[in-house]
C-alpha cells in the first residue's frame, strides 16, 4: 500500500448522497416480494394489495417529508435512524445476538502447545464438531502471535490515520470510507432505552490497548510517551508481566468481579450498573480509561479439541467456550481473542461499521503475521533495560452490581447454550465451476441453495435478508436484497418436483439467478424496499408536517397506519434466512453472527472461494428455536449444493450456458 495511491478520503467529495426511491417503485417491489410468502391466498394477497395501493395515495405527504428531511442532514436521511433503530436502541445482549464473530486461520508453525488429557479421535462422534477445553495456563506462542497481531493492527490503524489506505473500488466506482474510521477508538456506551457512542481524539490517538485476562482489564501502551511504536519485545514483556499479576491474584483470592459479563448481556441492565458505577470517581477513571484504548486483546486459557479444530475455535470466539460471555468487553468495536495456543479470533460490536470493513482489515493483518515466523528461542528486538507500565483498571463493585453481574451470567450462559453455530466446508466447487459451467452468479447460486435448503427442511418458504452493500454512497452501509423472489419460488419448487427434467431445473435456476442478480444490483443502488419502509414509517411518527401540508384526514392516518400494521409487512420482514456474503478469504476460517428471528431460523454468513464455498451459520437448539435444527440444515444443504451441480451438468450447460457477466 504505497503513498501512489489516492489518498483514503480524495474521493468522498465526489460521492452521491443515498437516493430516497420513488414511493410508487417501493410500493410494486414490495408486493412482488410477497408474493412467495403468500402463494395461493389470493384473499391475503388482495387485502395486503389494497393496504400498499390506499398507503400509495396516502403516503405521498410523508414521501415529501423525507425529501425535505433528507436536505437538513449532513450526509444521508437514513444514517442516524439506522444507526439508532438497527442497533443503539436494541435492547438485548450483544453476546450472539448482536456482534459478530470471525476465526482466523492457525499458524501451522504454532509450539509447546496444550492438548486434552483424553483427545478426540477421528472415530469419535464429537469429532467434526470439536470441543473447548481449558487448560488453566497461557503459552508462550500465544502471547507472541498476541503480539504480531497487535502490531500489524497498529499498521492498519496508521494507514488509516495517514490516509494511504487504498480507495476501495467496484466497477461502479469508489465506495465510501468513512467506516474505517469507526474501528479503533470506538466504544459503545450503555443507556437506558438507547445506547450511544464514543470516539473523540482521546480515543482515536490513545497511547493504549485493553489487555483482558480472566476477566481482569489493564490498559497496556504500545506507544511510547514520545509517540513511537514500541517493539516486539517490550510488547511480549508486558503481555507476560499482566499474566503474571493476574496469576499472582488469582492465587491469593484477589481477582476483581467480572464487570465484563455486564457488557454481553441485556443492555438496559448494563446500563443501569453502568450509571451506578460511575458515580464513584474511580469507577468513573476505569470506564473511561476503557473507552480511551483503541482495541481490545482478550487472551484466554481455553483450546481446542481436536487441535484446528475450526468449529471448536469459533465457539470459544463467539462466547467463550467455558465460560459463556466471560473476558470479552462486548461493547468494543474491536476485541481480538487470542486462546491458549495462539488461535486467533476476533468480535466486533456491529454499530458503528459493518463487519465486511474490519475483516478487510483482519485480511490485511492475518497475510502480514502469516509472513513473520514466529520461532521458538529466537530473541525479538527490546528496548535495553526496558520496564513495564502495566496499569490495572479497577472497579468498586457493590452488592447490587454484584447482582446485576449474577444475572448477566444466568442471562449469558442460556444464550449461549440455546446457540448452535458452525463452519460448513463444501470443497466439491466454488466460484469458477459455477461461473464457467453453471453459467450464472455465485452469489444467486448460493441463496437458491439456501432457499432449497430451508424447504426442504422445514417444508415452508423463507422470508430473506441479504445484505447489499450501499458504500457507493455517501456514509452508505447496508439495504435488504429480498431474495425469496418469485423465481426462486419456482426454482424450488421445480426441484422438488419429480416430474421435471433437468433441463426444466436448469432453466428454472438461471430465471432464478438472473432476477437475484437484478435484485442485488437494485439494492446496491439503493433502490430497495426496506431502508425506505423505514424511512416513511420515521416520517410518520417523528417528522412534522411541512408548512405546505394540508392536514391529514382520518382516511389517510387509517390508510397509513393500516400499511405499517399489515401482519403480511410483518411476515416479510421475520427474516428466517438472514444472510450476507464476504469476499473470497484465505484467512478467515469463520464467519458468524447470529440469526435474527426466533424460530425456523438461520444466521449465514459464507464466502466463495473459486473451489469451495466456506458457510458460517448458527440457529437456536431445537427446543429454544420451535424446530430451528442446524445439523439437518448442513447436511441437506451439503446435497443441494451437489444436486444443483448434477442438474447443470445434466442439462448440458457447457455448451448451452450463457456465460455469466460476473
Amino acid at each position: 500500500m504505497s503513498s501512489a495511491h489516492a489518498p483514503m478520503l480524495s474521493e468522498q467529495g465526489k460521492l452521491p448522497r443515498l437516493p430516497i426511491p420513488a414511493l410508487s417503485q417501493t410500493i410494486e417491489r414490495y408486493l412482488e416480494s410477497i408474493s412467495p410468502l403468500v402463494g395461493n391466498d389470493k384473499d391475503a394477497l388482495a387485502a395486503t394489495t389494497r393496504k400498499a395501493h390506499e398507503f400509495l395515495k396516502a403516503g405521498e405527504r410523508l414521501q415529501q417529508r423525507l425529501t425535505s428531511y433528507d436536505l437538513t442532514q449532513e450526509n444521508s436521511w437514513l444514517e442516524k435512524w439506522w444507526l439508532e433503530l438497527a442497533y443503539l436502541s436494541w435492547r438485548e445482549g450483544l453476546c450472539i445476538n448482536s456482534n459478530y464473530w470471525l476465526a482466523v486461520a492457525d499458524d501451522p508453525r504454532a509450539y509447546e502447545l496444550a492438548a486434552a488429557s483424553i483427545p478426540l479421535l477421528p472415530s469419535d462422534e464429537g469429532f467434526n464438531l470439536g470441543r473447548v477445553w481449558d487448560s488453566g495456563e497461557y503459552g508462550e506462542f500465544q502471547v507472541r502471535r498476541a503480539v504480531r497481531f497487535i502490531q500489524r493492527t497498529l499498521d492498519f490503524k496508521e494507514l488509516v490515520d495517514t490516509d494511504r489506505l487504498p480507495v476501495d473500488r467496484t466497477r461502479a466506482g469508489p465506495l465510501c470510507m468513512s467506516q474505517y474510521k469507526c474501528i479503533f477508538g470506538m466504544t459503545r456506551i450503555p443507556r437506558l432505552g438507547c445506547d450511544e457512542l464514543r470516539q473523540d481524539e482521546a480515543t482515536t490517538q490513545s497511547r493504549t490497548i485493553l489487555v483482558i485476562v480472566q476477566d481482569q482489564i489493564y490498559a497496556v501502551e504500545v506507544y511510547d510517551r514520545a509517540g513511537q511504536r514500541k517493539p516486539n519485545g517490550d510488547l511480549e514483556t508486558e503481555l507476560h508481566a499482566v499474566i503474571a499479576d493476574v496469576v499472582m491474584r488469582a492465587g491469593q483470592g484477589e481477582l476483581d468481579a467480572p464487570v465484563t459479563v455486564l457488557t454481553a448481556g441485556h443492555r438496559d441492565r448494563w446500563a443501569t450498573a453502568y450509571a451506578q458505577l460511575e458515580q464513584q470517581p474511580h469507577n468513573r477513571t476505569t470506564l473511561n480509561k476503557i473507552q480511551e484504548s483503541l482495541f481490545a486483546v482478550s487472551l484466554d486459557t481455553t483450546f481446542s479439541d481436536p487441535l484446528g479444530s475450526i468449529n471448536a475455535h469459533q465457539e470459544n470466539t463467539k462466547s467463550h467456550g467455558t465460560q459463556m460471555g466471560h473476558n470479552r468487553w462486548y461493547d468494543k468495536c474491536a476485541n481480538y481473542v487470542v486462546d491458549r495456543n495462539g488461535a486467533v479470533g476476533y468480535i466486533g460490536e456491529h454499530s458503528p461499521c459493518d463487519a465486511l470493513i474490519p475483516a478487510i482489515m483482519i485480511e490485511y493483518v492475518s497475510k502480514a503475521v502469516a509472513q513473520e515466523p514466529i520461532e521458538r528461542g529466537v530473541l525479538v528486538p527490546q528496548t535495553p533495560g526496558y520496564k513495564t507500565r502495566v496499569r490495572r483498571l479497577r472497579f468498586s463493585v457493590d452488592d447490587e452490581v454484584q447482582g446485576m453481574i449474577r444475572e448477566a451470567k444466568a442471562e449469558v450462559e442460556r444464550t449461549s447454550r440455546a446457540s448452535c453455530s458452525r463452519q460448513i466446508r463444501f470443497e466439491t466447487y466454488g466460484s469458477d465451476w459455477i461461473k464457467k459451467t453453471a453459467g450464472i452468479g455465485p452469489d444467486a447460486l448460493a441463496q437458491v441453495a439456501l432457499q432449497l435448503t430451508y424447504y426442504r427442511v422445514h417444508g415452508a418458504l423463507a422470508p430473506v435478508y441479504e445484505t447489499a452493500s450501499t458504500r457507493q454512497f455517501l456514509h452508505g452501509r447496508t439495504e435488504t436484497v429480498r431474495s425469496l423472489t418469485p423465481q426462486v419460488a419456482q426454482c424450488v419448487y421445480t426441484m422438488c418436483d419429480a416430474t421435471t427434467t433437468p433441463r426444466d431445473r436448469y432453466t428454472a435456476l438461471v430465471r432464478a439467478a438472473t432476477k437475484h442478480q437484478e435484485m442485488l444490483r437494485t439494492a446496491s443502488a439503493g433502490q430497495g424496499v426496506d431502508r425506505h419502509i423505514l424511512g416513511l414509517r420515521m416520517a410518520y411518527h417523528r417528522l412534522d408536517p411541512l408548512p405546505s401540508e394540508s392536514a391529514m384526514s382520518d382516511h389517510e392516518k387509517h390508510a397509513i397506519e393500516e400499511f405499517f400494521e399489515d401482519p403480511m409487512l410483518a411476515r416479510s420482514t421475520t427474516f428466517q434466512l438472514s444472510t450476507s456474503g464476504l469476499f473470497p478469504s484465505r484467512y478467515l476460517t469463520h464467519t458468524g453472527f447470529g440469526c435474527v428471528a426466533p424460530e425456523r431460523a438461520y444466521g449465514i454468513n459464507y464466502i466463495i472461494e473459486s473451489s469451495r464455498i466456506k458457510f458460517g451459520i448458527e440457529g437456536k437448539t431445537a427446543d429454544v428455536g420451535n424446530g430451528t435444527d442446524v445439523e439437518l440444515f448442513e447436511s441437506t444443504l451439503r446435497q443441494t449444493l451437489i444436486e444443483l451441480k448434477l442438474v447443470c451438468e445434466q442439462a448440458g450447460t457447457k455448451s448451452t450456458a450463457k456465460q455469466s457477466r460476473l
